[in-house]
């Protein structure tokens, strides 16, 4: 078996991840110019080439792309592999979702898996960034999306529906029959929203009451704000039914209205495929989907 030629393959990555020989040479702190020379050796040693070259810039080649995919998921088993064996602790599972998903939904049920798999230690970190599970090293992602991306192993945890929810003291001081009534009190709004995803104004268009003013009431930079708000007696929030599920058992708040508006969005479980069969990522996959069906949120999943 021929030796793999590791330098150079780590420092083609660098500059297909960037697309940049110059930001590669930052990163490894060496000189654009060994960079060149690595990924000229790379394209010798291959036969191919791997970047289309221009004056200020390069780009990957289609095959390029497809090796790059396969180096970069490459490195990040060789680091894990060698993070294991520096360490005799016990193996983490890092999983990362979204703070409002992770502080309303995930980590109030996640003493149920502690529970019931001891031996696994789950690291949960809240992020609302893209992630990329190569680069972040996580095991297993959380994200809101329309759908999975290419390259990774998708579940779909729960398909969303989105309902205005309030505290039942707001009611005693101003009742809400129809959803008309909504002018009456401050809406509070999630205003940093993907682009497609659905807002108050999609809402009230379904339940027949466009002509309320949504944007008056108080705006806040993710759901779980406007969540507490709600709570807090402030106004009535629009909510994702996963984010409110215990409030609404306990009665913190409720839900005025029966109207409910499908999200073209869902919450998706993401894996690497070649992590996806690991016993410890098998058993956090299924226990999720079996505690989204528990709480009633798999409808349509």
């Amino acid at each position: 078996m021929s030796r793999l030629p590791l330098t150079a393959l780590r420092v083609f990555e660098a500059a297909a991840r960037h697309e940049s020989f110059q930001q590669a040479a930052e990163e490894l702190a060496i000189t654009p110019g060994a960079v060149s020379r690595q990924i000229k050796a790379l394209e010798a040693e291959l036969a191919v080439r791997l970047f289309e070259r221009f004056n200020r810039a390069v780009r990957l080649t289609e095959t390029g792309a497809h090796l790059a995919t396969g180096v970069r998921q490459g490195l990040g088993i060789m680091e894990e592999a060698v993070a294991e064996a520096r360490s005799s602790r016990q193996a983490v599972l890092a999983v990362t979702a979204m703070h409002s998903f992770a502080a309303r939904w995930l980590v109030p049920r996640l003493h149920l898996f502690n529970e019931r798999h001891p031996d696994i230690q789950v690291m949960v970190g809240a992020s609302d960034n893209a992630v990329d599970l190569v680069r972040d090293r996580y095991d297993l992602a959380i994200r809101y999306a329309r759908g999975p991306s290419s390259g990774v192993t998708a579940d779909k945890l729960m398909s969303l529906f989105m309902f205005p929810v309030c505290s039942p003291r707001l009611l005693e001081t101003t009742p809400l029959a129809t959803p008309h009534d909504l002018a009456k009190v401050q809406l509070l709004a999630d205003v940093h929203l993907a682009a497609g995803e659905p807002d108050w104004s999609d809402w009230l268009a379904l339940a027949g009451a466009p002509e309320v003013d949504w944007r008056r009431g108080q705006q806040f930079s993710n759901y779980y704000l406007a969540i507490e708000a709600a709570l807090a007696g402030r106004g009535v929030a629009l909510a994702e039914h996963a984010l409110v599920v215990d409030e609404l058992k306990a009665g913190r708040l409720v839900a005025p209205f029966g109207i409910e508006l499908h999200s073209p969005f869902s919450q998706w479980i993401i894996t690497l495929p070649e992590k996806a069969d690991r016993p410890d990522v098998r058993k956090f996959r299924n226990w999720l989907l079996a505690q989204a069906d528990a709480d009633g949120l798999r409808r349509f999943a």
